[in-house]
């Protein structure tokens, strides 16, 4: 191949050239003036031509995306259908919908008179989309109370919350489709988005709903604030106070104290004293069959958390006289 090119070359001389150009030019010429002159022509031709919907969009709101465009058979001069085709000075089929609500669904034959009375250029011959699936709504506004949802915060390991939970407005207005707002029910649940918090929350939330982009919002944040605090794991012998024992110690507890464990905050833990604890043993709760008897936590401060006896039960010793 390489050899023949390298033949062929040396007889390019620039006569040759400025023919073949002029051969050229003339081909190009030929081929425009009769893609022209055919566009002069009448055709038939299939495609998809955008269409639009008119309704009162104050009133009414489109939960899912109406149809964009419907594939028709038409017939015109081939001017119009290339310019159709390009999408140049394109005009979309307007199709009214006096009452949106109650049309579901829109057979694509019934839309033929619709197309051909706002198509003057073209023959409409057949409307190919067999049918059209609408969802419109009525529009409408609904207040709501709102609440926040405590189980959606997310603490650093060992941190509590320690206050009550701040929160503003304590309702909202959402504005959308009817039958949208009519499934949601109040309050609505505000979620806190943050993780791993480790000290006092005081932030704007965004109030966030499904259906954002058909519904909006009023207010569309919350302001929530609460304190934290970490919490420390402390473990403690604690005196059992026994109970219904006899006075001469012809039977008592094997150990006098329980361990004990649970969690404070830090700024607490110096508070705490052993009195804050009451732990009892029954004697008449005992089991003759092992000796024990239950351990019963009376009484601990308010402000800690996960109580716990290492064990539920102490042993009951006996005197043998």
């Amino acid at each position: 191949m390489l050899n023949k090119i390298k033949a062929i070359l040396p007889s390019l001389t620039p006569e040759r050239i400025k023919n073949i150009r002029v051969i050229s030019l003339c081909v190009l010429a030929a081929a425009t003036f009769w893609f022209l002159n055919a566009l002069n022509d009448s055709y038939s031709t299939t495609f998809r031509y955008p269409i639009e919907f008119a309704y009162d969009k104050d009133k009414y709101i489109a939960i899912s995306e109406p149809p964009t465009d419907v594939q028709i058979n038409l017939s015109g001069l081939g001017w119009n259908l290339f310019r159709n085709n390009l999408g140049i000075k394109t005009t979309p089929v307007t199709i009214r919908l006096d009452n949106p609500t109650e049309v579901k669904k829109l057979p694509g034959s019934s839309l033929l008179g619709t197309i051909t009375d706002q198509l003057p250029d073209f023959d409409v011959n057949f409307v190919l989309t067999d049918t059209l699936v609408l969802n419109i709504d009525k529009r409408a506004s609904k207040r709501y109370a709102l609440k926040v949802d405590s189980s959606s915060i997310q603490l650093s390991e060992n941190y509590w919350v320690t206050s009550s939970i701040a929160y503003t407005p304590d309702s909202i207005t959402l504005h959308g489709p009817a039958s949208l707002l009519d499934k949601m029910e109040s309050p609505l649940l505000v979620k806190v988005p943050q993780d791993e918090i480790d000290e006092n929350f005081n932030e704007e939330i965004p109030i966030e709903i499904e259906n954002n982009r058909l519904i909006s919002r009023n207010p569309p944040t919350m302001s929530i604030a609460f304190s934290v605090e970490e919490y420390l794991e402390v473990t403690k012998d604690i005196p059992i106070s026994p109970v219904n024992f006899p006075p001469d110690s012809s039977a008592y507890l094997q150990s006098p104290t329980i361990t004990l464990k649970y969690k404070v905050s830090a700024s607490k833990e110096p508070d705490i004293v052993l009195s804050n604890f009451k732990v009892k043993a029954d004697l008449k709760l005992m089991n003759p069959k092992d000796s024990l008897t239950s351990l019963q936590l009376l009484s601990f401060p308010s402000f800690i958390r996960d109580v716990k006896l290492e064990k539920d039960s102490a042993k009951v010793v006996f005197n043998e006289r």
